[in-house]
This record gives C-alpha cells, sequence and structure tokens, in this order.
C-alpha cells in the first residue's frame, strides 16, 4: 500500500471511529432521557446505535463514562464559549456572563441537566473528565480574580483559588434550586444569582480591612471595654 493510499485508509478509520463515538453518545442521551439513567443497559445504549457491546467498551468502559463524555461536550464547550467572548469589567458583570452562559446550556436540555445534577456527583472511577473540565473553570475564574485584584475589586489577600470555588458553589446552588422547581427559566429564582453573588463579592471587596478577622474583632472587643470603663 502506497503511503498516500494508507494516509486515506488512515482518515477513514478515523471517522468511522469518530462516527460511532458519536452515535454512542447520541443514543445514550436519548435512552437516558426516555428511560431514565438508572434503567439504561450497556446493552441498550449498544443497540440503539446499532453498534457491538465491544465497540461500546472500546469508546467508554461504562454508562458512567458515556455521561461524563457527554458532561464534557455539554458543560466544557459552554465554559470554552464563555470565555471565549469576556464582556469588559467589573468582575460582576464577567461573572454573570460566565454562569448565564453555563445556566443556559443547561437550559437548552433541562432533562439532561437534570440528570447531570443527581448522578455526576456519584460517578467513581470515571472522573478524569468531570475533574478536567472543573479544572479549566476553576483556572479561568481565578485568572478573571487575580485580574479583578489589579483593579482594586478585591482584597489581594483573599485566596484567588478558594474564591473561585466559592463563587461556583453559589452557582451550583442556584442551579438546583432552579432545576427543582420545574420552572422552564432561571429568570424568576428568587434570589436571584446576581444577588448571591454580589452578597459574597461584598464581602471580599477592596474596601475591606487587610487586617484578619481575628484582629478586628478584638479591636472592636477592646472598643467596647474602653467604652465601659469611660461611662
Amino acid at each position: 500500500m502506497s503511503a498516500s493510499a494508507a494516509i486515506v485508509e488512515l482518515g477513514r478509520a478515523e471517522r468511522n471511529k469518530r462516527d460511532k463515538r458519536e452515535r454512542l453518545i447520541r443514543a445514550a442521551r436519548e435512552l437516558f432521557k426516555t428511560k431514565g439513567f438508572e434503567a439504561t443497559t450497556t446493552s441498550e445504549i449498544a443497540a440503539r446505535a446499532n453498534v457491538a457491546k465491544g465497540t461500546l467498551f472500546f469508546h467508554a468502559k461504562s454508562k458512567e463514562a458515556l455521561l461524563v463524555m457527554m458532561f464534557q461536550e455539554e458543560v466544557g464547550d459552554a465554559i470554552q464559549r464563555a470565555f471565549a467572548k469576556m464582556p469588559e469589567p467589573p468582575f460582576i458583570e464577567q461573572l454573570v456572563h460566565v454562569f448565564d452562559v453555563m445556566l443556559r446550556q443547561n437550559q437548552r436540555d433541562l432533562e439532561l441537566a437534570r440528570i447531570f445534577a443527581k448522578e455526576l456527583a456519584f460517578v467513581r472511577g470515571e472522573r478524569h473528565g468531570i475533574d478536567l473540565v472543573m479544572e479549566g473553570l476553576f483556572n479561568k475564574l481565578s485568572g478573571l480574580i487575580e485580574r479583578a485584584k489589579d483593579r482594586g475589586e478585591i482584597a489581594r489577600e483573599i485566596d484567588s483559588a478558594l474564591l473561585g470555588r466559592n463563587l461556583f458553589a453559589l452557582y451550583f446552588v442556584f442551579l438546583m434550586l432552579w432545576l427543582g422547581s420545574g420552572a422552564p427559566s432561571p429568570e424568576g429564582q428568587k434570589p436571584s444569582l446576581r444577588r448571591m453573588l454580589e452578597l459574597q463579592l461584598n464581602a471580599v471587596s477592596g474596601a475591606v480591612s487587610s487586617a484578619p478577622l481575628s484582629g478586628r474583632a478584638s479591636s472592636r472587643h477592646g472598643s467596647k471595654q474602653t467604652a465601659t470603663r469611660q461611662s
């Protein structure tokens, strides 16, 4: 076989491999939504995708692995889109933009979003794909926070990595409340995600004293004692 023919054959094999992977993910998505994640078997996914069961296990070791692949595609792509087109500061506007893009992605397929919320936290042995997406998000949030510090919006002593995780935790709580409410849109959810984020950011703004909280507490306690003696 000539070199050019080998390249053509390799390209055909790669396209075939990619096609089967996409069919498996599409079949798994349909079955998870119609039958439920727990009730769906790998045999049913392979049959729906019209591939051998061995082919399924070549691409994914389990249905959990297929769910993680979906998460990487759905949520991972949304995160990339959000950071690719970032609005100008202040930080709150950038933060709301990122989480809004992620919320809109969930809104496109509410049933799949509920499956992600219910099942992914308990995935064992297949977490690498989830960790990649989340670490990528946390790193990007930390970068935004560092630039907000440079502008004086966030106190310099705040741990950027920890704050990024706290902000995501607020987003996740909001997401759970919205998905659990049955509402088709997050618009009417109270309190709004913006208000929740603003409350956290107010506590870490550049106006916060650089003195440790314990020191400020001791200072207030000393002031009270002085006031008592003077009275």
